[in-house]
């Protein structure tokens, strides 16, 4: 018997190619079941990811780890517990994802974001109450933005 990997390729598969799988039934016989292909191609993106850390009032220091945007980014404090995060080149369109570490919050803490604007990320945090706080993103906390093309 051949594995797979043994039989010549004809030619590279496509999404819309129906492959032939013959699968025991686990009891007498052999079950023969046709499916699409469904390759994974690869996906266009862009990334933003960087460390933020914030202290009392200030706003949040960012440091940059990836950068597909190639933009220039402020970060300011707007009121008690909210931040935002300018830049993204105005390609913010609400269909992104916005994803922040939480490993190392403070047990009750939390962490909220919003992309509302073309060029803003919006980072909320509160205490366990679910008041407005600051000290909450601390050092080690990274933010990535992703927007698929």
């Amino acid at each position: 018997m051949k594995s797979f990997s043994q039989f010549p390729q004809a030619t590279d598969l496509t999404n819309d190619d129906l492959l032939l799988i013959s699968q025991w039934d686990g009891f007498s016989s052999y079950v023969t079941k046709y499916v699409t292909a469904n390759l994974c191609e690869s996906v266009s993106k862009k990334e933003f990811i960087a460390m933020i850390e914030q202290t009392g009032t200030s706003a949040p220091t960012i440091t940059i780890i990836k950068d597909d945007f190639n933009d220039t980014y402020t970060s300011l404090y707007s009121a008690v517990g909210s931040y935002e995060i300018s830049g993204f080149n105005n390609e913010l369109l609400g269909d992104e994802e916005i994803y922040v570490n939480t490993n190392n919050l403070q047990i009750g803490t939390f962490i909220r974001t919003t992309g509302a604007a073309t060029n803003v990320v919006y980072i909320d945090t509160a205490d366990s109450s679910f008041a407005p706080s600051d000290n909450v993103i601390s050092a080690n906390t990274y933010i990535r933005v992703t927007k698929y093309l």
